[in-house]
């Protein structure tokens, strides 16, 4: 009986199912974690903000506008897919867990299209967009109610846009 049971079609498709569903969460993983920066048990957030930064100091002024940009519109799409499917699956709450950084990557990459290697531009970006990815103003907050990825990937590319904007201001200015 056990061994008709488990030879049966709905049996192997749900043991299908869940196999293909473990893989694809074990390949997605790095990626809404961010090769395991989400699982920094403190600071996650901020530590991957400092990713996007350090990448930036490093190979700036070999990273163009337009090469930074196309980064961010492959990356954008995958952050979403990713933190989509990990959320959907597990029936978790609709809030942003700490393990998934992916968003503060995106976040933070977006205030950096435009900062060029400056040490003193890079900080300034990074503590903006920490503020405002912290604080929630101007409508972050009611943006990270949304569901699913919309409000986990969102809330901080509004907190990027902002930033990006005052930083734009800066550098017009001086």
């Amino acid at each position: 009986m056990y061994l008709r049971k488990i030879l049966s079609p709905d049996y192997i498709g749900h043991f299908l199912i869940y196999t293909n569903f473990m893989s694809l969460e074990k390949l997605l993983r790095p990626i809404y974690s961010v090769f395991g920066i989400g699982y920094i048990k403190i600071g996650s957030g901020t530590f991957c903000s400092l990713l996007a930064c350090l990448i930036i100091l490093i190979f700036g002024e070999n990273i163009e506008f337009f090469a930074r940009l196309i980064i961010l519109l492959i990356i954008l799409p995958i952050g979403f897919m990713s933190t989509n499917f990990r959320f959907e699956k597990d029936n978790a709450e609709l809030k942003d867990p700490n393990f998934v950084v992916i968003d503060e990557f995106i976040g933070m990459w977006i205030v950096l299209l435009i900062v060029d290697n400056s040490i003193l531009l890079i900080l300034l970006s990074f503590l903006l967009f920490r503020f405002f990815d912290i604080t929630k103003l101007l409508g972050i907050h009611k943006i990270e109610k949304l569901n699913g990825s919309l409000g986990i990937i969102l809330d901080d590319v509004f907190a990027g846009l902002y930033s990006l904007i005052i930083i734009y201001i800066i550098k017009f200015i001086f």
